[in-house]
């Protein structure tokens, strides 16, 4: 019998971080390599960083799902490594509404109020197309690099 934990390890590393993790190192050596095109090699190096992002936390969902199961069927509620500590919770209870009307009548003063909300993006166009009284447009603030995956690729 295998250990399902080991097993999980494995699925994940070889479905999930082999590749992006070899990604990683390819572009640290092309970056580093004599004369190389150290822009686009940063840049291909955060699309690689922001697949291995999305990759790693898929795999720890999927490890942490399968590690609470483990710990649930082995009875176990808190287990420690070198440096984590993990520790299976119950969900606090909550209130389920089964007649709002009943409950609304019961106790009203649970039902607060909501104050005014401010609709931004409609403001956004009013002053963008003109002055509005209260209002300025600023700059945006500072820049930011957006990167997206090229489509032609």
């Amino acid at each position: 019998m295998s250990d399902p934990i080991l097993t999980a390890v494995n699925r994940v590393y070889a479905e999930y971080l082999h590749q992006e993790i070899s990604d990683v190192n390819q572009c640290m050596k092309a970056i580093r390599a004599p004369g190389a095109n150290t822009d686009g090699q940063a840049l291909e190096l955060i699309g690689v960083l922001e697949n291995l992002e999305r990759r790693a936390k898929h795999a720890r969902d999927l490890l942490r799902a399968e590690l609470s199961n483990q710990m649930q069927s082995d009875g176990v509620v808190c287990l420690e490594s070198a440096n984590w500590k993990a520790t299976v919770m119950r969900p606090a209870s909550t209130a389920h509404i089964t007649d709002e009307k009943a409950l609304k009548a019961a106790r009203p003063e649970l039902w607060k109020p909501q104050p005014d909300k401010l609709d931004r993006t409609e403001l956004n166009k009013l002053v963008r197309n003109g002055p509005v009284p209260g209002a300025s447009l600023t700059n945006g603030g500072a820049p930011t690099l957006r990167v997206s995956a090229r489509k032609d690729v």
